[in-house]
Protein backbone atom coordinates (compact mmCIF):
# COMPACT_ATOMS: atom_id res chain seq x y z
CA UNK A 1 0.00 0.00 0.00
CA UNK A 2 2.55 2.48 0.75
CA UNK A 3 4.37 1.62 -2.62
CA UNK A 4 1.22 2.85 -4.25
CA UNK A 5 0.71 6.32 -2.38
CA UNK A 6 4.42 6.48 -3.47
CA UNK A 7 3.35 6.42 -7.19
CA UNK A 8 0.29 7.78 -6.95
CA UNK A 9 2.45 10.77 -5.24
CA UNK A 10 5.10 10.91 -8.01
CA UNK A 11 2.67 10.94 -11.01
CA UNK A 12 0.64 13.68 -9.04
CA UNK A 13 3.67 15.72 -8.69
CA UNK A 14 4.80 14.76 -13.08
CA UNK A 15 1.15 16.55 -13.72
CA UNK A 16 1.38 19.44 -11.64
CA UNK A 17 5.13 20.30 -13.42
CA UNK A 18 3.73 19.33 -17.06
CA UNK A 19 0.60 21.35 -16.29
CA UNK A 20 2.65 24.37 -15.12
CA UNK A 21 4.49 24.35 -18.64
CA UNK A 22 1.18 23.57 -21.07
CA UNK A 23 0.79 26.78 -23.02
CA UNK A 24 4.55 27.44 -23.70
CA UNK A 25 4.15 25.74 -26.87
CA UNK A 26 5.84 28.52 -28.71
CA UNK A 27 9.74 28.99 -28.68
CA UNK A 28 12.33 30.81 -26.34
CA UNK A 29 12.79 33.17 -29.53
CA UNK A 30 9.05 34.66 -29.97
CA UNK A 31 6.56 36.60 -27.81
CA UNK A 32 4.13 34.72 -27.33
CA UNK A 33 6.78 32.34 -25.37
CA UNK A 34 7.68 35.30 -23.12
CA UNK A 35 4.13 36.77 -22.58
CA UNK A 36 2.82 33.15 -21.03
CA UNK A 37 4.77 34.05 -17.90
CA UNK A 38 5.52 37.31 -17.70
CA UNK A 39 6.18 37.90 -14.14
CA UNK A 40 8.96 34.74 -14.55
CA UNK A 41 10.41 37.72 -16.98
CA UNK A 42 10.10 40.78 -15.16
CA UNK A 43 13.32 42.80 -14.95
CA UNK A 44 15.61 40.40 -16.61
CA UNK A 45 17.37 40.34 -19.83
CA UNK A 46 15.58 38.46 -22.98
CA UNK A 47 15.92 37.85 -26.48
CA UNK A 48 13.56 37.93 -29.43
CA UNK A 49 13.78 36.78 -33.03
CA UNK A 50 12.71 39.99 -34.42
CA UNK A 51 11.00 40.12 -37.78
CA UNK A 52 10.33 43.98 -38.23
CA UNK A 53 9.32 46.62 -36.34
CA UNK A 54 6.72 49.19 -36.69
CA UNK A 55 6.02 52.30 -34.87
CA UNK A 56 2.93 52.91 -32.67
CA UNK A 57 1.85 56.45 -33.20
CA UNK A 58 -1.71 56.08 -31.77
CA UNK A 59 -1.97 56.44 -28.00
CA UNK A 60 -0.62 58.67 -25.48
CA UNK A 61 2.93 58.95 -25.78
CA UNK A 62 6.20 59.44 -23.16
CA UNK A 63 8.35 61.70 -24.10
CA UNK A 64 12.02 60.77 -24.52
CA UNK A 65 10.80 57.62 -25.76
CA UNK A 66 9.50 56.53 -28.88
CA UNK A 67 7.30 52.99 -28.99
CA UNK A 68 7.59 50.14 -31.30
CA UNK A 69 5.61 46.58 -31.96
CA UNK A 70 8.09 43.77 -33.00
CA UNK A 71 6.77 41.11 -34.66
CA UNK A 72 8.81 37.95 -33.76
CA UNK A 73 9.02 34.38 -35.26
CA UNK A 74 8.26 31.26 -33.78
CA UNK A 75 11.20 28.87 -35.17
CA UNK A 76 9.65 25.77 -33.10
CA UNK A 77 6.25 26.11 -34.88
CA UNK A 78 7.44 27.70 -37.64
CA UNK A 79 5.42 30.24 -37.70
CA UNK A 80 4.56 34.24 -36.33
CA UNK A 81 5.70 34.12 -32.50
CA UNK A 82 2.85 37.29 -31.95
CA UNK A 83 4.60 40.80 -31.33
CA UNK A 84 5.55 42.31 -28.02
CA UNK A 85 5.94 46.38 -27.51
CA UNK A 86 9.29 47.62 -27.52
CA UNK A 87 10.70 51.03 -25.90
CA UNK A 88 13.60 52.84 -27.68
CA UNK A 89 14.97 56.19 -26.56
CA UNK A 90 14.51 58.77 -29.10
CA UNK A 91 18.26 59.14 -30.21
CA UNK A 92 18.04 55.59 -30.66
CA UNK A 93 15.33 55.24 -33.71
CA UNK A 94 17.53 55.66 -36.57
CA UNK A 95 20.15 52.98 -35.63
CA UNK A 96 17.45 51.19 -34.28
CA UNK A 97 15.29 51.04 -37.44
CA UNK A 98 18.11 50.31 -39.91
CA UNK A 99 18.75 47.42 -37.44
CA UNK A 100 15.45 45.74 -37.42
CA UNK A 101 13.61 46.63 -40.66
CA UNK A 102 9.90 47.91 -41.22
CA UNK A 103 9.34 44.98 -43.71
CA UNK A 104 9.02 41.13 -43.07
CA UNK A 105 11.53 40.07 -45.92
CA UNK A 106 11.89 36.33 -46.89
CA UNK A 107 15.49 35.13 -47.84
CA UNK A 108 16.11 34.71 -51.61
CA UNK A 109 15.86 31.68 -53.59
CA UNK A 110 11.98 31.65 -52.85
CA UNK A 111 11.91 29.76 -49.39
CA UNK A 112 9.43 30.41 -47.11
CA UNK A 113 12.08 31.65 -43.76
CA UNK A 114 12.06 34.88 -42.88
CA UNK A 115 15.20 36.91 -42.04
CA UNK A 116 15.20 38.35 -38.81
CA UNK A 117 17.40 39.89 -36.49
CA UNK A 118 17.85 39.32 -32.36
CA UNK A 119 16.84 41.96 -30.13
CA UNK A 120 17.60 41.96 -27.04
CA UNK A 121 16.03 44.55 -23.60
CA UNK A 122 15.23 44.31 -19.95
CA UNK A 123 10.74 42.94 -19.87
CA UNK A 124 9.13 44.88 -17.53
CA UNK A 125 5.63 44.53 -16.58
CA UNK A 126 4.15 47.67 -15.83
CA UNK A 127 1.32 45.89 -14.27
CA UNK A 128 -1.31 43.27 -16.00
CA UNK A 129 -1.34 43.05 -19.46
CA UNK A 130 1.53 45.49 -19.84
CA UNK A 131 4.31 44.60 -21.07
CA UNK A 132 7.11 45.84 -22.94
CA UNK A 133 10.87 45.62 -23.60
CA UNK A 134 13.75 48.31 -23.03
CA UNK A 135 15.79 47.84 -25.59
CA UNK A 136 18.33 50.35 -24.60
CA UNK A 137 18.02 49.37 -20.32
CA UNK A 138 17.58 53.12 -19.91
CA UNK A 139 13.65 54.29 -21.29
CA UNK A 140 12.14 52.22 -18.18
CA UNK A 141 12.94 55.10 -15.65
CA UNK A 142 10.65 57.71 -18.06
CA UNK A 143 7.89 55.28 -18.57
CA UNK A 144 7.64 55.38 -14.96
CA UNK A 145 7.20 58.61 -14.73
CA UNK A 146 4.58 58.78 -17.34
CA UNK A 147 2.60 55.12 -16.13
CA UNK A 148 -0.27 56.39 -17.60
CA UNK A 149 0.26 57.27 -20.96
CA UNK A 150 2.93 54.29 -21.41
CA UNK A 151 -0.13 52.19 -20.37
CA UNK A 152 -2.36 53.20 -23.21
CA UNK A 153 0.71 53.39 -25.98
CA UNK A 154 1.38 49.61 -25.23
CA UNK A 155 -2.15 49.06 -24.88
CA UNK A 156 -2.34 50.62 -28.74
CA UNK A 157 0.88 48.44 -29.39
CA UNK A 158 -0.57 44.77 -27.94
CA UNK A 159 -3.89 45.73 -29.80
CA UNK A 160 -5.74 45.70 -26.56
CA UNK A 161 -9.23 46.79 -26.59
CA UNK A 162 -9.87 50.47 -25.36
CA UNK A 163 -11.86 49.15 -22.65
CA UNK A 164 -8.28 47.83 -20.94
CA UNK A 165 -8.38 44.17 -21.81
CA UNK A 166 -10.05 42.84 -19.30
CA UNK A 167 -13.06 41.79 -22.07
CA UNK A 168 -15.47 45.23 -20.94
CA UNK A 169 -15.48 47.52 -23.62
CA UNK A 170 -15.39 51.35 -22.59
CA UNK A 171 -19.12 53.08 -22.91
CA UNK A 172 -18.18 55.42 -26.28
CA UNK A 173 -16.67 51.70 -27.98
CA UNK A 174 -19.81 49.71 -26.79
CA UNK A 175 -22.00 48.70 -29.17
CA UNK A 176 -25.74 49.26 -28.70
CA UNK A 177 -28.77 46.61 -29.43
CA UNK A 178 -31.80 48.02 -30.97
Amino acid sequence: MKLLAKILLALTAALFVTASYAGTDASRGSAKYYKTFPDQWDGKKVHVDCASVKRINAGPQVEGVVFFGAHTIDDKNKGSGGSIVVAVLEGDVESFVRKYGTVMERTPGGSERVDNARLSGIFHQLERGHVYLDASGEANDLILAHKENAKGAIRHGDSVPAGGGDGKSSKRHRKHKR
